[in-house]
């Protein structure tokens, strides 16, 4: 089966998120903490653009225990921690905390990626001798696998909890530097996430029936130069009957124009999106009305005036959704779209039109449903704080946050396809390349 490149995935993040400089020091003053934690709740209130607008109350009750547990200690890797599950109450995987000293000093991928699959956290891609694919997880250090995540799915920023599941392995700070797995068979693999290796990450292109064919597997977006090989390949099988381009597993990045572009031959609809509207006199009505008549009551001509600008305090402002013309494809033929869980953000931004208007078929499983280019505020101690100021629809006006695209086609890989190195998905790809 197809190496998934998971591991990648928050290296490549970090590369695009640490502002800053990296300290050395592991401690924070009460100063440092007071004034980042007020930062980020003062940030997160005013950028922050969700389905129940700019004011929820339940961030008031949840900043107070925030702000409790930063107070009662310096060490830096407990605030880090603190931070994040905060910010991950918002369940929006493009908001999030970043610390450059964590990735600096806790980052060490743990050389394999796992994720549920029938029931069961199943590894998908292992770079260790002793651990294979296929293989399942019981426990980590006697803690069973279930109740390990729920432990620590309070720090994973996400839009969905079966993001949070396929998010875990890719937070390596959740772990401990080592730990030992056992897995169900009774083997017992001890991991040492110091020494693990780094996959390789390129984009990769082949004929699949020569002249008929292609494939382009493309890991991620954060990198121009692997657009650029994507787009270098559709040049090369430009002639191609039938094109399948593989996005399982891409995390996104950089939004991919040049290669919807050279695919895209018809014109099709953008993203809706939505973001929070602040106006300072529509605020002020919303602790009730503002004047009274001479009987104590509210004058009907201020009444509707209150009610109008009171229904408007949590306003969001819709944007996009317009219909965008193809300019210059460069391949014509049969198009075929490899999608999972594990393709957010900017490889959504990718698939969406060719969903929307049917130019492609997608086949795999339900995207994870997190998009949109988030604001950065900088600490510039190497802490970040990502928000992201709009909330994404399809552009019928239905759900995608949490809710992903979902393929044409169904096909869900089991635990004996890992096994057994088998990949249903392409399977099927090529069954229906094969068809007139």
């Amino acid at each position: 089966m197809r190496q998934p490149l998971h591991l990648v995935f928050l290296l490549c993040c970090l590369g695009q998120l640490a502002a800053g400089q990296a300290t050395a020091d592991a401690k924070l003053s009460i100063d440092q903490r007071v004034f980042t934690a007020s930062k980020v709740y003062s940030q997160l209130q005013l950028y922050f653009s969700s389905s129940k607008g700019s004011s929820d109350p339940s961030l008031d009750t949840s900043y107070k225990n925030y702000l409790r547990a930063v107070l009662a200690t310096e060490d830096r890797r407990q605030f880090d921690l603190a931070t994040m599950e905060f910010v991950a109450q918002l369940h929006n995987g493009h908001t999030f905390f970043w610390d450059a000293w964590l990735n600096k000093n806790d980052q060490q991928p743990p050389g394999f990626y796992a994720a549920l699959l029938d029931g069961k956290w199943v590894v998908q891609t292992s770079l260790l001798d002793n651990l294979k694919s296929g293989d399942v997880i019981a426990s980590i250090d006697k803690t069973p696998i279930d109740s390990f995540f729920q432990q620590q799915q309070r720090y994973i920023a996400a839009s969905s909890t079966a993001a949070q599941r396929h998010n875990l392995f890719l937070y390596p700070y959740l772990f401990p530097e080592q730990f030992t797995l056992t897995l169900e068979d009774g083997r017992k693999v001890a991991i040492n996430r110091s020494l693990a290796k780094e996959p390789e990450t390129k984009t990769d292109g082949r004929w699949l029936k020569p002249g008929q064919t292609a494939y382009i597997r493309i890991p991620s977006f954060f990198y121009p130069i692997l657009e650029d090989a994507a787009f270098n390949y559709v040049n090369q099988f430009r002639a191609a009957k039938v094109l399948v381009i593989d996005l399982r597993n891409n995390p996104g990045g950089l939004q991919p124009m040049r290669l919807l572009k050279a695919l895209m031959d018809r014109p099709y609809r953008g993203w809706k999106d939505s973001t929070a509207m602040h106006i300072g006199v529509l605020h002020s009505f919303e602790g009730g009305p503002q004047a009274e008549d001479s009987k104590g009551g509210v004058p009907d001509y201020f009444k509707g005036y209150s009610d109008a600008l009171a229904a408007l305090s949590n306003a969001q402002l819709m944007l996009g959704g317009g219909t965008v013309s193809s300019s210059q494809p460069i391949f014509h033929g049969r198009l075929i779209i490899l999608i999972d869980g594990g393709c957010i953000s900017a490889c959504e931004d990718l698939v969406e039109p060719f969903k929307d208007n049917g130019r492609a078929t997608l086949v795999g499983e339900a995207t994870q449903g997190s998009a949109g280019v988030p604001y950065t505020y900088d600490f510039h101690n190497g802490m970040s704080l990502k928000i992201s100021v709009k909330r994404e629809y399809f552009p019928d006006g239905s759900e995608f946050e949490g809710v992903g695209i979902k393929p044409d086609i169904e096909v869900h890989p089991t635990i004996d396809d890992f096994r057994n190195g088998r990949d249903p998905v392409l399977e099927k790809a090529l069954e229906l390349a094969a068809k007139p």
